[in-house]
């Protein structure tokens, strides 16, 4: 089968789109689109890398082909550059959808449904309260792109509980499904905590996060929690990468915070090793719609590791019901109060972890593009 999967951002950042479309391709021919809208500053805007930009580009990931679409930056305050966008972005699917007789469209709200033989709408997230913030325009955008392949798609796949409500309110006829992130077991059999912990030679115990780091507010809660276990023997151990991470090395500087250790990009195949290092994870996302919706990526990881993991009190999260997590409020306070409870437990397995088997995920989105009712 062919397959294109329209991911919601570009290709090199971490998100969900990595977990199904790695092991769909080991057996289908799977292509994704890819595009780049990181310019932060006037030197980007100058430079070679913004000018490939505005080219296609055609590269494989692995088994995976991957399409870059040409786009204009920055879109996000201008109305008309993400009109143009999109319809390039449109034009560019269809062309994709032809050329290689593309069999099933996965696709997100970063553009309209597309002319398909068939077509999935993957709801990975409250995306349009998660965008407000920044834009309400935008918003309203992504929110009429998401009624569209609600009203048009062949069936509607939602990663959370939360989300599958929220999709069965907008439509109830239409074929809903739920199907979470998932969990790569042989990952985590191959995961080599004490290998890990060896390399970093910390002292104590070892507390901490893996992911992406743009959300500067989660990342200014941490760094104030460490900040009271300073005189303690709890090391806080910050590993991955993003936009957030440079402000938050030079506010561990300022305050002369010797109990963070920045850990640099974990790339997937290394991070259950350095999930397993760890004594206690900790998730402080804050407490909004769209972290309610959250099935969140590295919660999983670290409960299938068996690891005492503090985390927000989100919607999603309590209904996941996992023995090893300690929720918590979203303030320091209430989160250092969870890592001392967290402490103090051993490490568990919980049994509800077995539903988020990506394997078995997998085997029910191949249902799905066949017509079939996942199991």
């Amino acid at each position: 089968m062919k397959i294109l999967w329209i991911p919601h951002t570009g290709w090199h950042i971490p998100q969900r789109a990595h977990l199904f479309c790695r092991v769909l391709s080991e057996r289908h021919e799977v292509h994704v689109t890819d595009w780049v809208a990181d310019f932060s500053s006037l030197r980007d805007y100058f430079s070679q890398r913004y000018l490939r930009n505005f080219t296609y580009r055609r590269y494989m990931d692995g088994l995976i082909t991957v399409h870059g679409i040409p786009r204009i930056s920055p879109a996000l305050f201008f109305s008309s550059l993400r009109r143009l966008n999109t319809a390039i972005f449109s034009r560019y699917v269809q062309n994709i959808i032809n050329l290689y007789r593309i069999d099933v469209v996965v696709g997100t709200f970063v553009v309209p449904p597309p002319e398909a033989p068939r077509l999935i709408f993957d709801l990975f997230d409250e995306n349009i309260s998660g965008w407000e913030i920044k834009s309400q325009a935008y918003a309203r955008e992504i929110e009429s792109v998401e009624n569209s392949y609600i009203r048009s798609a062949d069936a509607i796949v939602a990663s959370s509980s939360v989300l599958y409500e929220k999709a069965d309110a907008c439509n109830p006829q239409c074929s809903i499904h739920h199907i979470p992130n998932g969990v790569d077991f042989n990952l985590v059999q191959l995961a080599d905590g004490k290998r890990v912990r060896a390399q970093l030679n910390i002292p104590g115990r070892l507390v901490g996060t893996i992911g992406s780091l743009d959300n500067s507010i989660e990342l200014n809660k941490l760094l104030k929690v460490a900040k009271i276990f300073q005189k303690e023997q709890v090391t806080f151990l910050i590993a991955g990468r993003g936009s957030a991470l440079q402000k938050a090395q030079k506010q561990v500087k300022q305050e002369g915070l010797s109990n963070v250790v920045f850990y640099g990009y974990v790339p997937p195949e290394n991070a259950y090793s350095v999930a397993s290092a760890l004594d206690v994870a900790i998730c402080p996302y804050s407490k909004t719609r769209m972290d309610d919706a959250r099935c969140p990526m590295k919660l999983l990881m670290f409960s299938a590791v068996g690891l005492p993991t503090v985390c927000t009190d989100l919607e999603e999260v309590r209904r996941m019901n996992f023995q090893n997590v300690v929720l918590v409020e979203e303030d320091p306070v209430s989160l250092t109060r969870g890592i001392r409870q967290a402490l103090n437990m051993p490490r568990l397995q919980s049994p509800q972890i077995m539903r988020y088997d990506l394997k078995h995920l997998v085997n029910q989105y191949e249902a799905l593009f066949s017509g079939e009712i996942p199991e």
